[in-house]
């Protein structure tokens, strides 16, 4: 088992999500006999998962009773049982199972409440502190995973974080003298994590706005600030050549400072693609008609610019890697939102001199696909993502071709339906639905949740009733819809003040209020009204297939806004 925990911290660790544990200090507690048995297993079985997949039945009963150690001591959370529940939301999700996993991830966020990790603890050692706040901040990145934006999602909002960022491994005391360091890449990322989700908060705010609104560009020269500034404190600087990347590959922090770079450029391309017409994830028509031309031109070029470079950058690492790496599961968000921006640019962008051609456009997203296929090559996370991009890019190559044979563009297909997935979604008014539209990589999505109502069992009739009666015998267990008694849970609180720490854009809370002129709760009946049928990107399972039907159903002669 202890090659099995060396194998984590040389691989594993090094990705920006798994680093809440002290190599060091847990190597040293197992070899000598002090280590927790279970955090030994929950390593063991990730580690399996992640890199030896012939060995899954032995993880799945480690993690299994990992976990059921967890449930055993719920009401007495520590660090090590929190390092321990977060891998086994980790191997959940590595494996597949999302809806354990984003269920676990709620009970994490209570047991690092009750334990006050969003505060600091001057009082305790060095290491100490900088485990519980890394444990804290990779909480944070898993929770992004299922869902960004969504306050009724989000378990650990940055307003209750009163947190330093991570230290770098240097200072952590994981990097020698002698080894490549990871110069604070991960405090960066981190903070990059926190920018990004500010922009999907302000994305969803504007995405509901019936009239214009005047803050928008503010809010987007604040962004940029806030960018420039990271920046300058990028190891790598912005632009990551060919020669550097091959630099990198000696480097075992290449995963962290490759995903800088990639977040950083992606952080970017959220902001601008808020000001680019006709996109799914752009401001309605109303807010984009008061913004100036020359706007509404640089967010283009700036969203080409920055979606090439994240498509470049990983198609230089699998070209000159000799072997497969880990990645961050991040890094293929990254990958797939490029590749939409730059199929929709290629497709309606307006810039006559810079839009790429249909075939480059193409071509990029083949590459992009050819180092996901590789870097996750047995990823259940990033299935989806990679199937995705191959079916849009076999759509938009067909589109082409139709249109170099002149043929009559094809029609629209209807967009299939899905009972099962969709009937929840339509029952909730189309704002809401607008609001929470979640994309293909969330998590919370894949799991396809239900709204509980098909399990609710009807009535016995009167005959029923009287059959019984007759037969003088009670209802067996196996009769009963319901025969497994659910297990108590107890749940914890936290206090916080409204201070944000790290994020430095409260102006978004004020969003709502400032655009519909209103408290910010409540919706104005146009709003409620509204229908934003073309955003399948964020959108829930069955609308998808709108992009789809715009690349198959649009002359590329045809005017930009594909919506008035």
């Amino acid at each position: 088992m202890m090659c099995l925990i060396d194998d984590f911290f040389e691989r594993i660790y090094p990705l920006p999500s798994y680093a809440f544990l002290h190599p060091a200090t847990t190597k040293r507690r197992f070899r000598e006999g002090r280590g927790h048995y279970t955090l030994a297993l929950a390593i063991s079985a990730l580690t399996v998962a992640l890199l030896r997949e012939q060995d899954l039945s032995k993880a799945s009963a480690w993690i299994q009773t990992a976990e059921q150690d967890v449930w055993i001591q719920l009401a007495s959370p520590s660090i090590s049982r929190l390092q321990t529940l977060l891998l086994i939301i980790h191997y959940r999700m590595v494996t597949g199972q999302f809806k354990q996993a984003f269920m676990l991830v709620a009970i994490a966020a209570r047991s690092a409440a009750a334990m006050l990790l969003n505060h600091e603890r001057p009082d305790i050692d060095r290491i100490g502190q900088e485990t519980r706040r890394r444990l804290l901040w990779c909480l944070k990145i898993v929770e992004r995973y299922f869902s960004v934006g969504l306050p009724e999602f989000e378990l650990c909002p940055l307003e209750t974080i009163f947190l330093q960022l991570p230290s770098a491994e240097e200072d952590f005391g994981v990097c020698s003298g002698q080894s490549p360091g990871e110069l604070g890449s991960y405090s960066l990322h981190v903070r990059l994590e926190a920018v990004r989700r500010d922009i999907m908060k302000l994305t969803r705010s504007v995405a509901l706005c019936d009239q214009p609104f005047p803050l928008l560009e503010k809010l987007v020269h604040r962004f940029e600030e806030d960018l420039r500034e990271i920046q300058t404190l990028m190891p790598d600087g912005a632009e990551l050549t060919a020669l550097q990347i091959a630099e990198l590959l000696q480097n075992p922090w290449m995963p962290r400072r490759i995903l800088l770079h990639i977040s950083w450029h992606q952080a970017h391309c959220d902001l601008y693609r808020l000001m680019l017409r006709g996109y799914p994830e752009a401001a309605p028509s109303v807010v984009l008609d008061a913004i100036g031309a020359g706007h509404i031109a640089k967010a283009e070029s700036e969203c080409l610019k920055h979606a090439t470079a994240i498509i470049q950058t990983l198609t230089n690492l699998n070209q000159q890697s000799t072997s497969r790496h880990l990645l961050e599961f991040d890094t293929a968000i990254c990958a797939y939102h490029a590749s939409r921006l730059l199929l929709y640019i290629s497709r309606f962008g307006s810039g006559s001199v810079d839009r790429p051609t249909p075939e480059f456009a193409i071509s990029r997203v083949d590459l992009c696909v050819a180092a996901l296929r590789r870097f996750f090559s047995s990823s259940g996370l990033v299935r989806p993502i990679i199937k995705e991009l191959q079916t849009s890019s076999r759509k938009f190559h067909h589109r082409q071709e139709l249109a170099l044979s002149s043929h009559p563009s094809s029609p629209p297909q209807p967009v299939p339906s899905h009972p099962g997935k969709a009937d929840g979604q339509r029952k909730l008014s189309s704002a809401a639905r607008t609001r929470q539209r979640l994309a293909i990589h969330s998590l919370l999505r894949q799991a396809e949740f239900s709204d509980g109502e098909e399990d609710e069992q009807p009535m016995p009739s009167a005959e029923d009733d009287y059959a019984v009666s007759q037969s003088g015998s009670g209802i067996s267990p196996k009769d009963c819809s319901m025969n497994v008694r659910p297990q108590d849970g107890q749940t914890y609180s936290s206090q916080g003040n409204p201070v944000t720490p790290v994020s430095n854009f409260g102006a978004l809370n004020v969003v709502a209020s400032e655009a519909w002129g209103g408290s910010g709760s409540d919706l104005s009946p146009i709003s409620e009204d509204m229908q934003f049928p073309f955003m399948p990107w964020l959108g829930r399972q069955g609308e998808d297939t709108v992009f789809d039907e715009l690349l198959l159903g649009r002359d590329y002669s045809s005017p930009v806004n594909v919506w008035s």
